[in-house]
């Protein structure tokens, strides 16, 4: 009898570029298709813009701190292994997420801060090892006239513990790089009937909603307003590239729409939940999507008042029908699309991340 997986094992852990046996084992039927039905397809970038990663030659050690990058214009940063999968497919070609380089500095510093169980930072699986005790991975990349830093966090605020060590992460990133730009970015749960799998909330605002580990923090109900969105971002998400891999979204738009508005927000919870139609999470009318960090990026980011920064989420699962009140079966519902759609969804997300650092910095 195949082994369950929940919706949160599999949105945090699986990866599409290579499906690890317990997804198998689970019997998850995307982790059986080939590697075009699970990767996102490249899309057509106007002429001189297209992303490029730029790889480092020596490799460098996992030791290593990113001064290296002191002045880059920006940091992208993601959460779950199928979004690098797919950050890395669109942002770095030809240098999937297997190949990015391990970041392990003063790590010695960050074991006793991260306490979860359900930690990736914790997990000693054997399919585990490039997260096991690591802060990420990354790797650089052009974007235009811009340096980016890529980087996959191997922290997460919801599994990690009451000691916050993202918040940690997010200094020691900014103080070694000193970016002009900080964009979070990834998947999240559409939340309402309105926002349709596949849709992309650039937030005009993160807001918390903790309700379990954080709820007695004086943060449990702050909000943070992103930076004004640089002149012309909005048109760069053409159709003509966001259509490429919607086109693989069975129950999306043709063209995802793009929530971009002042009013626009991401929830951010302190548990993992999704929206259903029983309203379970009591997640309705709170924003667009809901995820699991943003509005600690935000936090975060009070202390560095001249760093821009924007969070970029894409609804990797709509609202789920839930007749029944079953919400396990909703869960698993949710868990299934991910699976099957949460690297493609992500493309359009990316493809905003691409739009917001074009349009700034030019080419």
């Amino acid at each position: 009898m195949a082994k369950y997986i929940d919706a949160e094992e599999i949105r945090l852990n699986y990866d599409p570029e290579r499906p690890q046996q317990r997804f198998k084992d689970a019997g998850l039927a995307a982790a059986f298709e080939p590697l075009s039905e699970r990767l996102p397809t490249t899309v057509p970038w106007p002429a001189g813009k297209a992303p490029k990663g730029v790889p480092l030659n020596p490799a460098p050690k996992e030791s290593d701190d990113l001064t290296r990058f002191k002045g880059y214009d920006a940091i992208v940063i993601t959460w779950t292994s199928a979004e690098a999968a797919t950050l890395a497919a669109l942002m770095s070609p030809g240098f999937p997420v297997s190949s990015w380089y391990e970041y392990r500095h003063n790590i010695d510093q960050y074991i006793p801060l991260v306490t979860g169980a359900r930690a990736p930072f914790n997990d000693k699986e054997p399919d585990m090892a490039r997260y096991f005790h690591s802060l990420g991975l990354y790797f650089p990349c052009q974007i235009g006239k811009a340096k980016v830093l890529l980087m996959k966090s191997g922290l997460h605020l919801d599994y990690d513990g009451p000691k916050t060590p993202l918040k940690n992460l997010v200094g020691d990133l900014i103080n070694a790089v000193k970016p002009k730009l900080f964009i979070t970015t990834g998947t999240g749960g559409g939340i309402g009937t309105e926002v349709k799998l596949g849709d992309v909330i650039v937030a005009g605002e993160t807001h918390f909603h903790c309700a379990q580990q954080f709820k007695n923090e004086p943060w449990a109900a702050a909000s943070y307003k992103t930076s004004p969105l640089p002149h012309g971002t909005i048109a760069a998400i053409t159709p003509d590239l966001t259509k490429v891999n919607a086109a693989k979204v069975v129950g999306g738009r043709e063209v995802p729409k793009i929530w971009s508005g002042a009013n626009d927000k991401i929830v951010t919870t302190d548990f993992f939940a999704f929206d259903d139609s029983t309203n379970y999470y009591k997640l309705e009318g709170l924003g667009q999507a809901c995820d699991m960090g943003d509005a600690m990026i935000g936090q975060a980011l009070q202390a560095f008042p001249d760093v821009q920064w924007h969070a970029i989420r894409n609804a990797s699962d709509p609202q789920i029908p839930n007749p029944t009140n079953d919400i396990k079966a909703a869960d698993k519902q949710s868990g299934e699309i991910y699976t099957k759609y949460g690297a493609f969804t992500t493309a359009a997300s990316v493809i905003a991340t691409w739009a917001v650092i074009i349009s700034k910095f030019g080419v």
